[in-house]
């Protein structure tokens, strides 16, 4: 805490900016990301801050179901390789998944069976009516082959996808997909 607060004092004596990790609570502020982007096709609005080694990101959408985002560092064949996070809520409480696509299409895996782990450091949502805000983190890279490699300024493909129902195991034709590609962090 207290090395924190002396590089706050010497970036404002320098005049640096120094950017503030976001709180990762489900609610997202004014001015709490560094950008912002909104998919006009979907209605997502992506939000996002690099912080060191890490990448915060938010997410808000209109949704029945679950909401996913994900990150292919190529598109080579249909969604093959994906990097994907999943959220859901059960009981009334968020389920994040970090998961594999390990097909060209069809539902991914969780990372754990394809050698990896579960690289979300944290997250938390709201969701009210058919609201959701989603906020999680994960480090830009994480060594997992599992994993897409996030680069600031470098260009990869985003998917986003959301369903009608909160089962995550819905069958997948009954989902909405989209691809955003040259996308940059």
């Amino acid at each position: 805490m207290m090395k924190r607060a002396l590089i706050g004092i010497l970036a404002l004596a320098l005049g640096v900016a120094v950017a503030q990790a976001p709180k990762v609570d489900g609610k997202i502020g004014a001015g709490e990301y560094q950008k912002t982007f909104k998919h006009e096709k979907s209605g997502f609005v992506l939000y996002w801050s690099v912080v060191g080694d890490t990448l915060y990101l938010g997410l808000q959408a209109e949704s029945k179901g679950w909401v996913g985002i994900g990150f292919l560092a190529e598109k080579t064949d249909k969604k093959k390789g994906a990097d994907e996070y999943l959220f859901y809520m059960q009981d009334g409480k968020l389920v994040a998944l970090d998961l594999y696509q390990t097909k060209r299409t069809g539902r991914p895996v969780p990372d754990e069976e394809e050698g990896g782990k579960n690289s979300i450091l944290s997250a938390a949502a709201t969701y009210e009516g058919n609201r959701w805000t989603v906020e999680f983190s994960r480090k830009l890279k994480t060594g997992e082959p599992t994993d897409v490699e996030i680069v600031p300024g470098k260009k990869i493909l985003v998917l986003l996808a959301y369903a009608g129902k909160m089962d995550p195991k819905e069958e997948h034709k009954k989902t909405e997909r989209w691809y955003l590609e040259d996308f940059a962090f």
